[in-house]
């Protein structure tokens, strides 16, 4: 099963007003159910989801359910959900911990069982954790997969455009063809890059940011190269990692701190050379 069909599981809006679950508590919430066993956890849940029964949501996960599982879920994510677990589903144990497994893909629901007393529960608080790590991680992975369109997007517009030169900035300035994206019109040459680019600039508002991040171009000067950097758009919650590409090589990552947004917008080549930016590999530093 693709993990996008659990994405709504994991919405970033259901991340930030759940940060204080984070922390955890040992004792079921008030109205949590005890179950005999994780298997009989796990069935009181996919129970609930298949029939829409949010009281019986709220007794398997507690009343904050709906910061783990937010309103207005999609019909067609739940039959997704459904139709994975009839194809197979497993109870995972991982230490004290006990995961729901679906489907075909390894995907387990991001809110772990746990002992409690003489009986089993969901762990909303872990749960939250755990979202929020596993957003943290596809945020990551995007931003490492934007960052290499960005770069094809670069020698496109060098060998159209650009005539010879990289673009200076994400979004043309009016009138201009000095970014990456311009207006399409009648006549003008196909955009090196799309429509996304409105939403990953520097200034874009913060719940805006393309997949929790933001990007700049760096422009290289007398030699005409150039970097783009990204960074999380909120550090610790849209991501960790900071990005960077050039016009050659991969991309490098580097962890910039709660001060990634001023450290990333201000960055200079002789930064990257020197610091401690390393290869980004296929796991990101939010999920390592």
């Amino acid at each position: 099963m693709e993990n996008r069909a659990f994405m709504t599981f994991a919405r970033l809006r259901a991340l930030g007003a759940a940060s204080a679950l984070a922390l955890g508590l040992a004792a079921p919430a008030a109205g949590q159910s005890l179950y005999p066993s994780p298997q009989a956890a796990a069935d009181a849940f996919v129970d609930a989801m298949a029939t829409g029964d949010l009281d019986g949501l709220a007794k398997v996960l507690g009343p904050n359910h709906q910061r783990i599982v937010p309103g207005g879920v999609a019909q067609e994510d739940i039959y997704r959900f459904l139709a994975a677990w009839s194809r197979k589903h497993e109870i995972v144990a991982d230490g004290g911990r006990s995961w729901l497994g679906v489907g075909d893909s390894g995907w387990t629901l991001p809110v772990p069982i746990v002992r409690a007393g003489h009986g089993w529960r969901f762990d909303p608080a872990a749960g939250t954790a755990e979202i929020r790590r596993r957003a943290i991680g596809r945020n990551e992975l995007t931003a490492i997969e934007t960052l290499q369109q960005l770069q094809a997007a670069q020698a496109r517009y060098k060998d159209g455009v650009g005539q010879g030169r990289y673009a200076d900035r994400l979004v043309s300035r009016p009138g201009e063809r000095d970014g990456l994206y311009w207006p399409e019109l009648p006549g003008s040459p196909q955009q090196a890059f799309g429509p996304n680019a409105l939403t990953m600039g520097p200034d874009v508002p913060l719940d805006d940011a393309y997949y929790g991040y933001r990007y700049k171009v760096i422009p290289g000067g007398r030699d005409n190269a150039y970097r783009i950097v990204a960074w999380p758009a909120r550090y610790g919650q849209t991501g960790i990692g900071s990005f960077v590409v050039g016009p050659e090589g991969g991309v490098l990552e580097a962890d910039l701190g709660p001060s990634s947004a001023a450290r990333a917008a201000a960055l200079r080549e002789r930064d990257i050379t020197t610091g401690n930016w390393v290869t980004a590999d296929v796991q990101p530093i939010g999920i390592k």
